[in-house]
């Protein structure tokens, strides 16, 4: 038998520890029983066990959350071709015009409509705000009724709120009928404007 307090064997039957006086946990009469020992596989289980199942819970939403985001950025690299953009740069105010302040690319006069013989440039002019430097404009023009299409582009080395143009030059005129041009940014397309040469 060994003392609780001080873990010294003691002699069998002893009342009190020889090393410490400590009373020994066993009496006399019990010292023949074996100690009572709690049957295991009968155990209640502790009594709160949620922050297990929440953890869980937490991870599972966490690695989904990841996954959802993977798939989106890859998503967006192939639409983008390969490359991940993110930009602020957005077009406030676009239109068409057949006279732009050739300084600051304001229009000067705006129109959907241009006459087919006296009409050797068109311009379409937007004002593009929350423009980093080397944002990517580009424009792509289309003939609507044959498919023709022609891309000009535009590239900003400035990092503040700008007017842009781009144009379509034939100097002996255009082809009658509705056009349509795409206005990008970084590849993307922001704003498309109408017009018609008659």
């Amino acid at each position: 038998m060994f003392c609780p307090r001080c873990g010294v064997k003691s002699e069998e039957g002893a009342k009190f520890c020889t090393a410490c006086g400590a009373p020994l946990a066993v009496r006399p009469a019990d010292a023949g029983k074996q100690p009572f020992q709690q049957n295991l596989s009968h155990e209640s289980p502790p009594p709160y066990q949620e922050p297990q199942s929440q953890k869980k819970k937490g991870c599972l939403i966490a690695a989904g959350v990841a996954a959802f985001l993977f798939l989106a950025l890859t998503i967006l690299a192939v639409m983008n071709g390969g490359e991940i953009i993110f930009s602020t740069a957005h077009f406030s105010e676009a239109c068409m015009a057949s006279k732009i302040n050739q300084e600051t690319s304001e229009p000067l006069v705006k129109t959907e409509v241009f006459p087919k013989r006296s009409t050797t440039k068109i311009y379409a002019v937007a004002l593009v705000k929350n423009v980093p430097a080397d944002t990517r404009l580009s424009a792509v023009w289309y003939h609507i009724p044959t498919g023709a299409s022609r891309r000009t582009e535009n590239d900003i080395i400035t990092d503040k709120n700008i007017w842009v143009n781009f144009n379509l030059t034939n100097p002996r005129g255009f082809v009658a009928g509705e056009y349509k041009v795409d206005m990008m940014i970084n590849g993307k397309v922001e704003k498309t404007l109408h017009f018609r040469v008659e």
